[in-house]
């Protein structure tokens, strides 16, 4: 039990430190922490209508578990552990991995090797850089996916109980692992030809609409209504929200690296999980009837699970018309676990044959992949500003604060509105729940009509503005009053 500990918290180190040069990096931090308040101010309910803080109002509707645990802290601490609640969960994602490859292994030695390969997927510890359920989902995920699978192998019924209790926490824990949850579903009642795999999703379903007394239909409604806005708009899911995919213009970092998985994929889709190199490996050597491999219907199927996604992530990430579904590369995240115990498994095997060359590779591959984590972290998270609460931005709500009433503003860029809300009295012109994306396409994911058109519409006061992001100049605003400066934020009056 100790060893197993051992590798996930110096995962839990590598995950967490940025946050000390960091400490309020991420967007959607702030959504979730609106989320928790919400269902704490409804004495740990699921809560109904949103208003405060928010133009386009909206009921709550995302899944309950997550809020729901965090709703039980006082806001105080939540603001200090934030930046380690999902470094937590995937550190006992990454226990689990010890304890599935002890499983199919018996060998302690694989199992370390395989926490080690899991630490150093260079996408898991940018995902998890904020307060958000992806690694509980993640987590969930593998507890709901991984004992059905293993039921068609050795037909242990136990394993069904197991896995629609998980799938059922599932469907109130993260949306996009739900819905890889349903794809691998399909896929998997194709490979074994059994209707087991989605008779286990139906039911859940039924279970969770039952328990939640009819709460996970607005939820599920919220993640259709998420996907046809980006049906919608998915040419600009990465664009910057003023200059548009204009690349003479400063489009943002996060859509840069896109951008390159995208037109690279998907030979550069490895570059966010080396390990699933594995499932291809092992699927040539198996149909090779290599000498000597160990053949087992276990690992025969985890390279499916591995090769599947991988082809499924490449296709999203090629096909533009595919972004409403998720991000290419996350799908890859859902291939993490097997990935990493198969290539444990091949290191291993291929170390009895030629020890020195593999541990060589290994540790080269390692190294690399850490390099990758740390220059991400330094670049993405550390020197971040678009997505961080700054000073100046800190010093910008303590003035709103101050103004009388209730201001009404518009910020830009779009990220930090939640941010705002979160932080002071004003309400921001964001939407409350997924059906209220149908409004902010005027201004979301790019700026459709002039800042002066949304003033009228929204009775706006005042704009909030990073003008490293984008000048005034730009956005078309004209003899601005600049009622407060700090840097690059300014709060501006809009004249009526």
């Amino acid at each position: 039990m100790l060893i197993s500990l051992i590798i996930p918290l110096l995962s839990l180190a590598l995950q967490s430190y940025p946050r000390f040069f960091n400490k309020y990096f991420g967007v959607d931090v702030w959504t979730r922490l609106l989320e928790i308040d919400h269902v704490k101010h409804a004495n740990h309910r699921i809560p109904g209508k949103i208003k405060k803080g928010f133009i386009i109002e909206g009921s709550f509707d995302y899944p309950i578990i997550f809020p729901w645990i965090f709703s039980f802290f006082s806001k105080k601490t939540l603001l200090q552990i934030q930046g380690f609640v999902s470094p937590f969960f995937d550190c006992l994602q990454n226990v689990l991995v010890f304890y599935i490859t002890v499983s199919l292994t018996n060998n302690v030695h694989t199992a370390l090797i395989a926490q080690a390969m899991y630490t150093l997927i260079p996408i898991i510890p940018i995902e998890n850089s904020y307060l958000t359920p992806r690694s509980l989902g993640y987590l969930n995920f593998t507890l709901a996916f991984y004992p059905i699978f293993l039921f068609h192998i050795n037909h242990n019924t136990a394993l069904l109980l197991i896995s629609l209790f998980f799938t059922c926490t599932l469907f109130l824990t993260h949306r996009f692992a739900l819905q890889s949850f349903v794809i691998i579903s399909i896929f998997f009642s194709i490979v074994d030809q059994s209707p087991i795999y989605l008779l286990n999703v139906l039911l859940g379903f039924i279970i969770v609409i039952i328990v939640t007394r009819g709460f996970y239909i607005t939820v599920a409604k919220g993640h259709l209504y998420n996907i046809y806005f980006w049906v919608i708009n998915y040419k600009y899911r990465f664009a910057h929200q003023i200059y548009g995919l204009d690349s003479r213009k400063k489009i943002d970092w996060v859509g840069k690296v896109y951008f390159l998985l995208s037109f690279l994929s998907p030979v550069f889709l490895f570059a966010m999980n080396i390990w699933a190199f594995s499932g291809i490996v092992y699927l040539y050597l198996y149909f090779q009837k290599a000498p000597n491999l160990f053949i087992d219907i276990v690992y025969f199927k985890m390279a499916l699970w591995i090769v599947f996604f991988y082809i499924f992530g490449s296709i999203v990430l090629k096909i533009k018309k595919l972004i409403p579904i998720g991000e290419g590369q996350r799908y890859m995240e859902m291939a993490s676990v097997p990935s990493v115990i198969l290539s444990s498994m091949l290191f291993t095997y291929f170390s009895s044959h030629y020890n020195m060359i593999t541990t060589v590779v290994l540790c080269l591959l390692l190294i690399m992949n850490l390099i990758v984590i740390l220059t991400i972290q330094i670049k993405a998270v550390i020197r971040d500003k678009n997505r961080s609460l700054t000073e100046d931005l800190q010093k910008a709500y303590v003035f709103i604060n101050k103004l009388k009433g209730t201001p009404r503003l518009i910020c830009i860029p779009h990220q930090i509105t939640t941010m705002t809300v979160y932080n002071t009295k004003a309400d921001v012109l964001v939407n409350a729940d997924n059906p209220g994306l149908m409004q902010v396409s005027d201004f979301y994911p790019i700026l459709k009509k002039s800042i002066k058109e949304l003033q009228k519409k929204y009775d706006l006061e005042y704009l909030l503005i990073n003008e490293e992001f984008a000048t005034l100049e730009d956005i078309k605003v004209k003899s601005p009053k600049v009622v407060f400066k700090s840097n690059e934020i300014s709060v501006i009056q809009l004249a009526r």
